[in-house]
């Protein structure tokens, strides 16, 4: 076998060395990114490294004697591990007559040309995605990018952005971009931006009720501030907003949560009501027919308990809210917001994400609005009723993702 190291300055062009010298029966045996030059690992230009190998067997024929029949046999093929779906040739490219003497060579060479086409395409789709796949990942190192971007990845990542997430915005950087642009950080930024909005487009706020009241009722796990999130809604309606607006708490399970609602009602002039049982929480919504907006809390669930959201669900099925809205805190681990989403997601009209001002990764709020399609209604940055919740718009997720909107730092 042998076995020989390339260099080249990308993918692309290392690839290639490695296919003229090698062949395309090459086996990657491992790939690297690196920079060369520089000073102390700084500022040295990015380089690709690949160690590829190939197995030499030799290829034996036996002798042709005049006037017989050509057979010209290959022993010991090595495998096409690169194009395994192509059909191989295991008789030499000789020329083979027909009944009248005439060499049928002609008549088969564009045939011929076109699987040696079809195999130089497909080896090199191979080789492509190998080296894809290995410049991914390989051994754990990461991507690098060029170095004016290389910060604004490593910017990302800080925020708690995923790997796949964050190679898309360098990518879209790369492609709508000027290379001369990406020293300006205002027009990076500006860029980034611009293509982080796109990803949380959809938005969409709370609209009183017209003829009925409007139901809206707030789901979630523990500890999320599902109670305080809406004290603020209720207050931001009712004193703000001069809308008529009910409150109902099916929380029976901790009564700290019982009288922080009736303190907020008490101090805004909203009616508090306290239901033990769905057939109850119904009853109460129909005593508040004359109000524009009613808000129902519900209590924190676990999304590993069956039997709680089971509870959860017979709840909402007698409320029959218009809006049910997820509440998610910004400082839960994003492999975390994954679960609670998935669990909720059936139940569930809307997002909304608490204490954007308490953690550093509020980047990671973007991992998950890009694998749904349910619209986010508010954020929430503070303990401050009603002051400290937003609205939720693009411009503004693009913010606190990027790190721009944290008051309190």
């Amino acid at each position: 076998m042998r076995v020989k190291r390339f260099v080249g300055d990308n993918v692309a062009e290392t690839m290639g060395k490695v296919k003229r010298d090698l062949g395309s029966d090459a086996v990657i045996l491992q790939t690297r990114q690196f920079r060369e030059g520089g000073l102390f690992g700084f500022f040295g230009k990015p380089k690709v490294e690949i160690t590829a190998a190939i197995e030499e067997q030799p290829v034996s024929k036996k002798p042709i004697s005049s006037g017989s029949t050509v057979q010209t046999r290959v022993t010991n093929e090595p495998v096409y591990r690169l194009q395994p779906q192509i059909q191989t040739r295991t008789e030499a490219q000789v020329p083979h007559l027909d009944s009248s003497g005439n060499s049928l060579a002609r008549e088969n060479s564009q045939t011929s040309k076109t699987v040696s086409l079809e195999q130089e395409l497909y080896s090199m789709r191979k080789l492509l995605d190998r080296m894809n796949k290995q410049m991914e990942g390989f051994g754990g190192e990461q991507v690098i990018w060029p170095v004016p971007l290389q910060k604004w990845a490593d910017l990302l990542q800080d925020r708690g952005v995923q790997p796949k997430l964050v190679k898309r915005l360098m990518r879209y950087l790369q492609q709508n971009l000027r290379e001369e642009d990406w020293t300006t950080d205002s027009r990076v930024r500006a860029k980034l931006k611009e293509e982080i909005q796109t990803i949380c487009h959809n938005t969409a706020t709370i609209q009183p009720g017209v003829k009925k009241p409007r139901v809206i009722a707030l789901v979630g796990p523990t500890g999320i501030g599902k109670t305080t999130t809406i004290g603020k809604l209720a207050a931001g309606f009712s004193i703000v907003d001069k809308r008529s607006v009910a409150l109902i708490t099916a929380d029976t399970y901790r009564v700290a949560a019982v009288e922080q609602l009736k303190t907020f009602g008490e101090i805004i002039g909203v009616p508090v009501d306290v239901v033990m049982s769905p057939s109850g929480l119904k009853d109460a919504i129909t005593s508040h027919s004359d109000k524009e907006l009613i808000f129902v809390d519900t209590a924190g669930r676990s999304p590993h308990h069956e039997l709680h959201m089971s509870e959860l669900k017979s709840f909402l099925d007698k409320a029959q809210p218009e809006l049910t809205i997820l509440v998610l805190s910004a400082t839960m681990h994003s492999a975390d917001q994954f679960k609670v989403f998935r669990r909720f997601e059936p139940l569930c009209t809307h997002l909304l994400f608490t204490k954007l001002d308490e953690t550093v990764n509020g980047g990671s709020i973007l991992n998950l609005i890009e694998q749904t399609n349910l619209p986010v209604a508010y954020l929430t940055n503070g303990q401050n009723v009603p002051d400290d919740i937003e609205a939720a718009t693009p411009e503004r997720l693009a913010r606190y993702i990027l790190g721009e909107e944290n008051r309190h730092a």
